[in-house]
């Protein structure tokens, strides 16, 4: 019974890992960006990595200012102290969501999907 378990579990999680895969495959190359309420873009993030230890964001702020942001382990650890328990439970959803529209995005709809244009 026990390796029945342990197979069902890795064939979830083995499932789950080309899903995220796949998703990344299909999203790889758009930028991500960082909105105010009133949807002004405040940061566009181009590229995420790591460097000496730290994780490394580069970006542009407001349009114009280039920027690399570091952020040390502590720093990260820290940060995690300002997360709530009901964001951490909404995360799976949130990224869910947001996988699902960029997928949606990068397809676009088909030319039997658009609507009918009136001329009249």
């Amino acid at each position: 019974m026990g390796g029945l378990i342990w197979i069902v579990v890795s064939g979830v999680v083995g499932l789950v890992v080309a899903a995220a895969v796949w998703a990344r495959v299909r999203t790889a190359s758009a930028p991500s960006r960082i909105r105010s309420r009133d949807g002004q873009t405040m940061m566009e993030i181009s590229r995420i990595g790591m460097a000496g230890g730290q994780l490394v964001i580069k970006g542009t702020f407001l349009g114009a200012m280039p920027a690399t942001t570091l952020i040390r382990p502590e720093e990260a650890w820290r940060a995690l102290g300002l997360v709530g328990i009901r964001v951490i439970l909404a995360m799976p959803a949130f990224v869910l969501v947001g996988w699902w529209r960029c997928v949606r995005a990068r397809s676009g709809p088909k030319p039997d999907d658009r609507a009918p244009v009136d001329l009249s």
